[in-house]
């Protein structure tokens, strides 16, 4: 693969994709929600560094802006490498060429997020509790824009992704601000058959 332009906001990305239970969560949004895992990402990346929150309406110009490249580049891309995955005809070499593709793909996106959206953002906001419910506004925000129902199997995802970007240890806490940022009791149950789980700073 070819040099990438750097970003921090890609290095931020690509360390949290490290840590298998937070790519897994990322992609049970995909899945689950068809949300988009760059937004998912630009969300915490901007209220983890203390970059501030982003309103509805800002998430929007940003979806406008994207929706081009994510379905006719982005998504091409990832449907051709799953297709390819299982493929015994196709060689080695021309999966990891697919996959590089995807990866630039993706790159190109958070480059414009970062480049329109993040870099005259300066990280002002300070301390652990603010920067997590920053997270906490900007992933609700990004979820009304692209019209994804607030329910409480999302908030127990939220709250489990905000916990593992934050590093905070308070279950009670991060509970209680998600589901009222989503307008939903904090009492709701978390999601059927998915234990509530102690994670701490990797």
């Amino acid at each position: 693969m070819q040099t990438l332009t750097p970003s921090e906001f890609w290095d931020f990305s690509l360390d949290l994709f490290r840590r298998p239970e937070l790519s897994k969560l990322c992609l049970e949004l995909q899945d689950n929600y068809a949300a988009d895992i760059n937004m998912v990402l630009f969300a915490c990346w901007l209220g983890h560094t203390g970059r501030g929150t982003v309103s509805v309406s800002a998430w929007r110009a940003m979806i406008l802006r994207l929706n081009k490249w994510r379905d006719q580049v982005i998504k091409p891309l990832r449907k051709v490498r799953h297709l390819l995955k299982h493929e015994q005809l196709a060689p080695t070499g021309m999966k990891d060429q697919v996959l590089e593709c995807e990866l630039e793909a993706e790159h190109v996106e958070q480059l414009v997020l970062e480049r329109e959206w993040g870099s005259t953002r300066r990280p002002l906001v300070s301390g652990a509790s603010r920067r997590a419910n920053d997270v906490i506004e900007n992933l609700v925000t990004y979820f009304k824009a692209e019209q994804i129902a607030l329910d409480s199997k999302l908030a127990y995802r939220c709250e489990r992704l905000v916990k593992l970007v934050s590093g905070l240890l308070d279950d009670k806490y991060l509970h209680q601000a998600c589901y009222q940022a989503m307008g939903l009791s904090s009492s709701q149950s978390q999601e059927p058959g998915l234990p509530r789980q102690n994670f701490t700073m990797s």
